[in-house]
């Protein structure tokens, strides 16, 4: 009986606690880092997603609900939550163009771990402009990773104007993996050639 109750009053908790944690929604404001004033335009997805298991004992995560909102004249939004026990704490990319895409889990271009984020109702995004020397490929990629996106997606077509330098960057890798192959130079190394060729005249005049 004991046990009985025991479980009754775990799931209980963790039902609570879940809707709690994923119910009450992210609200916010997104400003330039640099002026602090408000960003009018900027593209914010949010996904929720539920771990899953295989047989095979491996786990992967499916997608549970996601939405996009665009900030209004004064950088403010809302997003409404879910409620489920079994959702995972969401993801939140926030974008605009000529900034550097804000992710709550990780951080461009080196990909730290963001910690200490707290998605409480009222919360102020500080994005950063884009920096002349980043890779819109390597940017591209780490703003789309693990995301589910469609061709339809705000967040997807926010990206048109970076998609073209993206392209050429990867052209520009795939002539030079040889180097990389044979040990002669790193991935990283590679990626800095590629945006000096690119972007030299825009770098000299920095």
């Amino acid at each position: 009986m004991k046990i009985k109750t025991f479980l009754i009053i775990f799931f209980m908790s963790l039902l609570i606690y879940g809707c709690s944690e994923n119910s009450q929604g992210i609200s916010g404001t997104v400003i330039d880092a640099e002026t602090g004033k408000p960003i009018e335009g900027a593209v914010v997805f949010v996904e929720w997603s539920k771990s899953k298991a295989k047989w095979t004992g491996l786990g992967y995560t499916e997608t549970y609900k996601t939405v996009e909102k665009v900030t209004d004249k004064n950088g403010k939004f809302k997003v409404f939550g879910v409620f489920s026990p079994f959702v995972n704490p969401p993801i939140v990319v926030i974008y605009k163009k000529g900034y550097v895409a804000w992710r709550n889990d990780y951080i461009f271009p080196l990909n730290e771990k963001r910690k200490d984020v707290r998605l409480e109702n009222g919360y102020v995004f500080k994005i950063e402009h884009f920096k002349k020397g980043y890779s819109h490929a390597q940017h591209i990629n780490f703003t789309r990773s693990t995301l589910s996106l469609n061709s339809s997606s705000k967040l997807d077509q926010a990206f048109s104007n970076e998609i073209l330098l993206a392209e050429k960057e990867r052209d520009l890798f795939s002539k030079k993996l040889d180097d990389l192959k044979q040990g002669k130079k790193t991935e990283s190394q590679i990626w800095q050639e590629i945006v000096k060729e690119l972007y030299f005249t825009e770098m000299r005049e920095q």
